[in-house]
C-alpha cells in the first residue's frame, strides 16, 4: 500500500478547525460578516459599514408621523494580519493527521489564538457602556444578577456570557459553594474549577483578560459638566475637578437616567458611560460611550447633562479586575480570504456564514536541509456593534478570603 503524505490543504484544514475549537472569547460574539468583503477581496485598512437595528418612532392615534429613521452603521475595519510560521521535515508528512496537529500545530494555535482574542477584547472593553459597583471587590452572584437586569433593561437577547478573569472565577465559585446548584453544576464546579449556566449567563474563563487602571481623579471626583451638552453628543465638556480619567473607567451624570430602549420610559437609574480616551485632567472634553441621546426613536436617557452637573467617576482603585457580562452583537469580528500566490503550494480554508473564519497557508521547501518552510495567515478586523450589550464587573484580583 502507497504511503499517503499530508497536503498542504489537509494541513490546512486541520489548522481551522483547530483555531476555531481554541477561541473562547471570539466563540460567543457575532462572526457572521466576512463574507461582506468577499465581493471585491480586502486588504488591510478595508471597511464595511454593518448596519445595526434601528428603533422606531411609536405613534399614537391615526395621523402619520414620517419623521425619519435613522440609518445607524458602524464601520467594521480590517486592521491586523497574524500568523504562525511552521517548519517540519519529510518524514514528519508521512505522520497521521492527528500526531501532526498534536506535534506541530496544537501549542502555536493556541498562542495564535491567545493574541488575537487579546486583542479583541482589549479593544472592546473601552465601549461596554455598563457597569456594576462592587461593593466588597468579590465577583459574586449579586453582582452577575445585577448585570444582567442592566443587559434586560438594554433589551439584550437572552442567550448572554458571563467572562471571567481567573481570579473572578475563585471568587465566585466559592461562594457558590453552599448553594444550592444542579449535579451537574456542581460536578463541573467542583471536578474542573469551572462554572456551568447560572444568573442567566453561561459562564467562561480566560487568562488573558487585561486589567482596568484608574486615573489620579479621585472617587466619585469633583468633575462638572461644563456649558451645554448637543443631543448625541460623545464628547463632553468638564471642568473644576483634578487629576486624570483613564480610558475604560465609567461615570455617570447628575439626574441623566437610563430609558428602556422600546418605551422610553426612566429605568430610575442614572446612565452609565464608558470612558473611550485618556482624559489627561482639569478642563476640558471627556470622551465617552454610548452617544448621549436624549430625543427622537434613539433616545437613551432622560434628559442632557445641564450646565454644573456633577460628574461621578464610578470603581474603586483597587479593583483592577475585569470581567464582561455580554451579548452576542456586543462585538462583531471578521476575517476574510487572503490571496493564493501563483506557483506556489498555497492552500486556503473558509468556514462560511455564522462563525465564519479563514485562513492560509503558503508552503516552500528547503532543499538543503530538507526542510519545509510554512506561514499561516489570518486576516481581520473587529468592532464595537452594541456597547450597550457589554458589562464590565470588577473586582480585586487579590481577595481570596
Amino acid at each position: 500500500m502507497a504511503n499517503t503524505f499530508l497536503t498542504t490543504s489537509l494541513i490546512t484544514r486541520e489548522i481551522l478547525s483547530a483555531l476555531r475549537q481554541k477561541f473562547t472569547f471570539l466563540n460567543r460574539i457575532n462572526m457572521e460578516y466576512a463574507d461582506e468583503f468577499a465581493v471585491t477581496g480586502a486588504k488591510i485598512g478595508s471597511t464595511v459599514n454593518i448596519r445595526v437595528p434601528t428603533n422606531a418612532k411609536v405613534r399614537s392615534g391615526r395621523i402619520m408621523d414620517a419623521g425619519n429613521m435613522v440609518d445607524k452603521t458602524v464601520p467594521l475595519s480590517i486592521t491586523d494580519q497574524m500568523g504562525i510560521d511552521l517548519v517540519y521535515n519529510s518524514a514528519d508528512l508521512a505522520l497521521n493527521i492527528d500526531d501532526f496537529r498534536a506535534r506541530y500545530l496544537d501549542q502555536p494555535l493556541a498562542n495564535l489564538a491567545s493574541q488575537i482574542e487579546s486583542a479583541v477584547i482589549q479593544r472592546s472593553l473601552p465601549y461596554a457602556a455598563n457597569f456594576v459597583a462592587n461593593a466588597d471587590g468579590k465577583l459574586d452572584l449579586k453582582d452577575a444578577l445585577l448585570a444582567n437586569k442592566l443587559l434586560t433593561d438594554n433589551l439584550a437577547p437572552t442567550e448572554r456570557f458571563m467572562l471571567t478573569n481567573t481570579s473572578g472565577t475563585v471568587q465566585v465559585i466559592d461562594q457558590l459553594k453552599g448553594l444550592f446548584n444542579s449535579q451537574s453544576q456542581l460536578k463541573r464546579q467542583y471536578e474542573e474549577g469551572l462554572m456551568g449556566r447560572a444568573a442567566g449567563f453561561d459562564w467562561y474563563e480566560t487568562a488573558i483578560m487585561p486589567t482596568q487602571g484608574y486615573g489620579a481623579s479621585a472617587i466619585p471626583g469633583t468633575y462638572d459638566v461644563n456649558g451645554v451638552v448637543a443631543d448625541g453628543a460623545t464628547s463632553i465638556p468638564i471642568d473644576t475637578g483634578t487629576g486624570t480619567i483613564l480610558a475604560g473607567q465609567h461615570v455617570t451624570f447628575a439626574n441623566v437616567f437610563a430609558v428602556n430602549p422600546a418605551t422610553k420610559e426612566s429605568t430610575g437609574v442614572l446612565r452609565t458611560f464608558v470612558v473611550t480616551a485618556n482624559y489627561a485632567g482639569g478642563s476640558g472634553n471627556l470622551q465617552i460611550s454610548p452617544a448621549i441621546v436624549a430625543n427622537g426613536p434613539e433616545k437613551n436617557v432622560t434628559a442632557l447633562p445641564a450646565d454644573n452637573a456633577d460628574v461621578a467617576v464610578l470603581g474603586a482603585s483597587t479593583q483592577t479586575g475585569v470581567n464582561l457580562a455580554f451579548a452576542r452583537d456586543f462585538v462583531t469580528f471578521a476575517s476574510v480570504d487572503l490571496p493564493l500566490p501563483e506557483n506556489k503550494d498555497a492552500s486556503r480554508a473558509t468556514i462560511g456564514g455564522p462563525g465564519g473564519l479563514s485562513v492560509r497557508m503558503i508552503r516552500d521547501y528547503d532543499t538543503i536541509n530538507d526542510q519545509f518552510l510554512n506561514r499561516v495567515d489570518i486576516l481581520w478586523g473587529s468592532a464595537v456593534l452594541r456597547p450597550e450589550f457589554g458589562v464590565v464587573v470588577p473586582n480585586d484580583p487579590t481577595l481570596f478570603t
